[in-house]
């Protein structure tokens, strides 16, 4: 027998419904960027976001713009039900954030909506809420605006809900989100309340001053203004001096016309003028705003708008590049500038005197002989030779340091570090897990701290730098807590630890080795990665034939 072949069928609607609400709504945070465009495009001058279990249970966008007149209430979970755009035309020239009428839709679609507005011209106002998917609609006391609450996000569609992360990640997402558009409005108040308690509250602020509330005032002092501007072509905004970076771009937001991009080919044009400004790996801090014609800009090419697409992209680029250089003019580049010299200090036990022209040797098996490429170490074994990749072999060493023993050094005076809401809150939550590894720090407010110790096999610069980049580990998908803290001794390790293209005296080489050989697993860095890669004198007896 032949299997039959299977047919073509119409999806009914409450698939096709759910199928198309996932190009929509991914998770929480895409629910409040939907709501919040729309309170944005009703000239709201406040929004308000609340939600619990990361918004997985409630999410709650509420506004105070312009709000639905009782007649439009109906139509707004109809699909393609918007009043922005009229015809084909208008989608050339799209001026508002919103303009496909998918959202509520979208979301009513995966979850339990409700929505309450009211106009300035109504007495009263309207309440929406969708039974077993049809409108019912009545009245109810309301201010001017309007307030959207989602309940049981993906109850109907468990298999979405078993791809989210959990509630603390999908909140750290949304308010994310809350923070990006309050960068890009920062005319507009924005407050965010996660689990009955207040997250994020930005009051009207000019941009400078909305960047120090949303990444801290000692970010914000660093920030300088960037100005370009030709015909209808406008990029301005603020970028970091070169004093201060980080290892990611996540502190690079991208907006055109008022709406948030995907980075792509804009971070290149962001950092090319920093090359010969920063080291090589560290990323420039930036709020970028690009203002042009929205007939040379299609925002319709993703579904979630986060990408666009430039008709004259060289010009845009070219703008953007442009006012970065300029705004950069007074910070020279420093062309092939040597690294500085690291000095090693928690390495060389014990300390190392020689005699000029001496032999160097060491109390172990391997003999620092030369440095190459300011990268790899050659040393000389009992039976061989060895290469040692010299970031790979300190990362390890302080990796074995940092789980090994609690001690730390106190700083005189204490550190002061200035954080934004989310990684106060990621600090907050760790507090017991660095002190287990030497860092003792001590809320001293809202988002801030004060770093007393510090761990005594870690050099104590860069100590801001280090914490910032240790949130982001913090923030990764959750672990068992012996894993969470190998994580950490990891990533403090990696940070801490000697790189590539460090210039190291013999003596500086010498200490690495012999603190290698005293390591319990030599061999690798903590990723998995070599630290060392042995040829026995047999082997190149064997290659420069000398023997079979």
């Amino acid at each position: 027998m032949t299997e039959s072949l299977p047919r073509i069928r119409i999806l009914p609607p409450t698939v096709a419904d759910r199928i198309a609400a996932g190009e929509v709504v991914e998770r929480p945070a895409s629910v409040v960027k939907e709501l919040i465009e729309n309170a944005i495009d009703a000239r709201a001058a406040a929004i308000q976001v609340e939600m619990r279990d990361g918004g997985l249970r409630v999410l709650r966008v509420s506004d105070n713009g312009h709000g639905i007149p009782r007649e439009d209430v109906p139509l707004v979970a109809e699909h393609f039900a918007t009043s922005k755009i009229q015809s084909a035309e208008d989608l050339a020239a799209i001026r508002t954030l919103g303009f496909r009428g998918e959202a509520l839709s979208s979301i009513a679609a995966v979850a339990r909506l409700e929505l309450v507005t009211r106009t300035a011209g109504e007495l009263e106002g309207t309440r929406l809420r969708l039974l077993e998917g049809k409108p019912v609609v009545e009245p109810a006391a309301s201010p001017v605006g309007t307030s959207v609450t989602v309940r049981d996000l993906f109850y109907n569609t468990p298999a979405r809900r078993k791809f989210l992360k959990s509630p603390l990640r999908e909140a750290e997402l949304v308010q994310e989100t809350v923070v990006t558009y309050s960068l890009a409005y920062p005319s507009i108040a924005f407050r965010l309340i996660a689990d009955g308690r207040e997250r994020y509250a930005a009051p009207p602020a000019t941009e400078l001053e909305r960047i120090g509330l949303a990444w801290g005032r000692d970010v914000a002092a660093e920030m300088i203004p960037i100005s370009w501007e030709a015909l209808d072509l406008r990029a301005r905004g603020y970028i970091s001096r070169p004093t201060v970076a980080r290892s990611r771009r996540d502190a690079q937001l991208f907006f055109v016309n008022g709406r948030p991009v995907r980075a792509g080919l804009l971070a290149v044009m962001l950092e090319r003028p920093y090359e010969g400004r920063l080291p090589p790996a560290r990323r420039p801090l930036a709020v970028i705003h690009l203002e042009l014609d929205p007939r040379w800009v299609d925002v319709n090419v993703h579904p979630r708008k986060a990408e666009i697409r430039f008709a004259q992209e060289r010009s845009v680029y070219g703008a953007l590049s442009r006012a970065v250089e300029e705004a950069l003019s007074a910070y020279p580049r420093q062309e092939g500038a040597a690294t500085p010299f690291w000095a090693f200090p928690t390495l060389a036990e014990p300390a190392l005197l020689r005699e000029e022209g001496a032999e160097y040797r060491s109390a172990g098996g391997l003999r620092a002989l030369a440095q190459l490429h300011h990268s790899y170490i050659v040393a000389q074994t009992p039976d061989g030779m060895a290469l040692i990749d010299q970031h790979a072999a300190h990362e390890q060493i302080l990796f074995e340091r940092l789980l090994g023993s609690r001690r730390s050094k106190p700083l005189q005076p204490p550190l002061r570090l200035e954080v934004t809401s989310q990684e106060a809150q990621r600090l907050d939550s760790h507090l017991p897990l660095l002190a287990e590894l030497g860092i003792e720090l001590e809320p001293f407010g809202s988002r801030t701290f004060l770093v007393r110790n510090w761990p005594e096999s870690l050099p104590d610069k860069e100590i801001p730098a280090i914490l910032l980049a240790l949130c982001e580990e913090l923030g990764r998908v959750p672990r068992s807590e012996g894993e969470l803290r190998e994580a950490v001794a990891s990533k403090l390790a990696c940070l801490s630890a000697i790189k590539a293209g460090d210039v190291l005296s013999l003596e500086a080489m010498q200490g690495l080795l012999d603190s290698l050989e005293a390591a319990w697993s030599p061999a690798t860095c903590p990723h998995g990665r070599p630290a060392i890669i042995t040829l026995s004198l047999t082997e190149l007896e064997r290659r420069f034939g000398r023997r079979q």
